[in-house]
């Protein structure tokens, strides 16, 4: 059904839309409580006055994440997640490349290494990972790794003169290394690129995440549509696994001749009924009804496809392919009157009238995108309804044809009852019955 693809696409990217943007916001508020708790931090953490103005930064830092909300649901949203990482990313950086690392004397900036600060950038790149957008991760993975470069470059340039561990001799002893290792001049430049490496690695790691994470949102989103589309094909009494195997391969529903076994059932002196009870009772009773009987025709492989007024039409071997249809639908047929004779809907006792035919069925869905039916055509759909009214004549409560009574064997107890004209059929209708 080609058709279908954009019907699916749409609640998909919709269900991904859906999901960027409250992942986003996810990010956003995350962000903020994360640097009001950095601003408390600050005041227990530094000397007074210093906690102050730091405690300040970070709730100014707090106030100016909050500012790409006002873009949610505006042309500018895209936008201005990418601004919103690129600039926690950038802040980042300037922290490591300005901030000084004590309020007394001038210490070395190239000893911010020692600390954790470099350490944000993870912070950041998670938090790019609640907007499910690989995109996004990667984008701000590359602004983490260009400032960290630019913070690293701007350290060098100012610094007269740095070591690293080239610097080392071959195979140092303690004081060799503490020589070097700690001195106020040393840099450690294989260090800081494996912190670039491992920066660059975490991102591609979590972007690839994602991108499986809305494989799984855009599965959910496709079976979530599909399960609703069989919903309103089918009705709501289509048992879950049905719903699941009609979802999964919409081939079965798809314009085809099957030989089939249906079941026709009706509900007897039902306008009598219908006149004494109020609409609400009587609605309740139907409803009763046709889910026991819709479970009943599940249980033995078949499928209600159609519904009008007090009856339905049950189908063996379509759209769901199963095997011994004929016999399947005989089953039905007794378990239903079974259920008729020893149960109450909605409080109520009601008889059923049942015809049951089978052979070939033009079989498909019908109508708009927003209004599909399953839909059964042919001599069988009218044959099996033929039936179920010949009930009244022959005082019986289910007919079966010909063909059904040959398909399922006499292991399923049936017996001749007669032949008899059916209108629009040229030929003569051999009648079955049950049995017991």
């Amino acid at each position: 059904m080609e058709t279908d693809t954009p019907t699916l696409a749409e609640p998909t990217s919709r269900a991904l839309a859906f999901a960027e943007r409250r992942g986003f916001k996810l990010a956003v508020y995350g962000r903020t409580v994360a640097a009001s708790l950095m601003a408390g931090a600050a005041l227990w953490g530094y000397y007074y006055p210093n906690n102050l103005w730091i405690a300040g930064l970070f709730l100014v830092f707090a106030a100016i994440g909050l500012l790409p909300l006002a873009a949610v649901d505006t042309r500018y949203e895209i936008a201005a997640r990418f601004a919103f990482f690129a600039m926690d990313a950038l802040l980042i950086s300037a922290v490591i490349s300005f901030a000084p690392l004590s309020s007394g004397d001038d210490v070395p900036q190239n000893l911010v290494f020692l600390t954790s600060r470099v350490d944000f950038y993870y912070i950041v790149i998670a938090a790019s990972v609640l907007t499910l957008s690989p995109r996004l991760v990667i984008w701000t993975g590359a602004w983490s790794v260009a400032g960290l470069m630019a913070s690293i470059a701007w350290i060098v340039f100012n610094m007269n003169d740095f070591l690293s561990y080239d610097d080392l001799p071959l195979a140092p002893n303690r004081d060799a290394f503490y020589s070097v290792v700690l001195s106020p001049s040393f840099l450690g430049m294989a260090s800081r690129l494996q912190e670039i490496l491992i920066i660059s690695a975490v991102t591609g790691i979590a972007a690839l995440a994602v991108h499986r994470a809305r494989h799984v949102v855009q599965a959910r989103a496709v079976a979530e549509t599909g399960r609703r589309r069989m919903q309103r094909i089918f009705g709501k009494y289509v048992p879950t696994h049905v719903v699941r195997e009609l979802a999964r391969n919409e081939g079965y529903l798809r314009p085809q001749m099957r030989n089939a076994t249906l079941l026709f059932a009706d509900v007897e002196e039902f306008t009598a009924i219908a006149e004494r009870l109020p609409p609400e009772v009587l609605i309740n009773v139907l409803n009763e009804l046709f889910s026991a009987t819709a479970a009943v025709v599940a249980g033995n492989g078949g499928l209600v496809v159609s519904y009008m007024g007090d009856a339905f039409v049950a189908s063996f071997n379509a759209p769901l392919p199963v095997e011994e249809h004929a016999q399947r639908a005989v089953a039905a047929a007794r378990e239903i009157l079974r259920l008729a004779d020893e149960s109450e809907f909605g409080g109520h006792r009601l008889r059923l009238r049942i015809g049951v035919a089978s052979g070939p069925v033009a079989a498909g869905t019908v109508g708009s995108d927003d209004r599909l039916s399953y839909t059964l055509y042919g001599d069988t759909v009218n044959l099996a309804q033929r039936l179920e009214s010949l009930n009244k004549e022959y005082g019986t409560s289910c007919l079966f044809s010909g063909e059904t009574a040959i398909a399922a064997g006499s292991a399923c107890g049936l017996k001749y009852l007669g032949s008899t004209s059916v209108r629009n059929r040229q030929r003569q209708v051999d009648l079955y019955v049950l049995t017991d």
